[in-house]
């Protein structure tokens, strides 16, 4: 079944990582692309590179094949370490053999040439974002987000967050009752579909899933409930 406009991911919800040093990338940005993408940065040193790439959940990483002070091929194992399941346009002066092979061999969704035009990075970047499956986001602290596209939690660079399917269960309740104190009861009926929960294993997976974030991501309420922490949609 064909996805319709509602569904396929728009620019404006699109955080992009840019590496490049090259002057005329940077002007490019300025005058065409900042109206289209909800955040947008540029590295132009692998070590700005690597720490952006690190420390926050972009949807997709365009790096250039000339970079300075690190091979092309370095730069992507580096960026592989960190960030595995980030996906990859290439942009590059030139069309060499070594530079495709290596763009093949890191997952690469395309390879494109400079000068860059507008709208070929609109478009490559709207059809790298759907064929990826990288949905809409809700982001909580410490770089940890739920896809719900792809119906999983993640780590600030990509990685799985390991959730058992009572945990995964759970938060997803809490997510979908956010404006609300979701009650023992309704957690029990929801999560262990009725089947016989104590208070005592209800807390132990509340535990578990801080264990695996971040304590404040889920909140108690004495006698009444649990609410998810704060998070924005990105």
């Amino acid at each position: 079944m064909l996805k319709t406009e509602k569904n396929i991911r728009k620019l404006y919800n699109a955080k992009l990582l840019f590496i490049s040093n090259d002057e005329t990338i940077t002007e490019t940005i300025d005058k065409e692309f900042d109206d289209y993408f909800k955040e947008l940065k540029l590295a132009n040193n692998i070590n700005d590179a690597l720490e952006l790439a690190s420390s926050n959940t972009y949807d997709m990483v365009i790096i250039d094949t000339n970079v300075k002070g690190v091979s092309f091929s370095e730069l992507c194992s580096q960026l592989a370490a960190i960030a595995p399941t980030l996906p990859k346009i290439v942009i590059s002066d030139s069309d060499n053999n070594e530079d495709i092979v290596t763009a093949v061999n890191n997952n690469a969704y395309t390879f494109l040439s400079k000068p860059l035009r507008a709208k070929d990075i609109r478009l490559s970047v709207i059809m790298c974002l759907n064929q990826t499956k990288r949905g809409d986001k809700i982001e909580f602290q410490g770089g940890i987000y739920f896809d719900e596209y792809r119906d999983q939690f993640f780590k600030s660079g990509g990685f799985l967050v390991d959730f058992t399917r009572l945990e995964k269960s759970f938060l997803k309740l809490l997510i979908s009752k956010r404006t609300e104190i979701t009650d023992y009861d309704t957690i029990k009926e929801v999560v262990w579909k009725g089947k016989d929960m104590s208070i005592y294993t209800m807390r132990n997976i509340v535990n578990k899933i801080r264990q695996k974030t971040y304590y404040e991501i889920i909140r108690n309420h004495s006698n009444k409930g649990y609410t998810i922490d704060n998070f924005k949609n990105s």
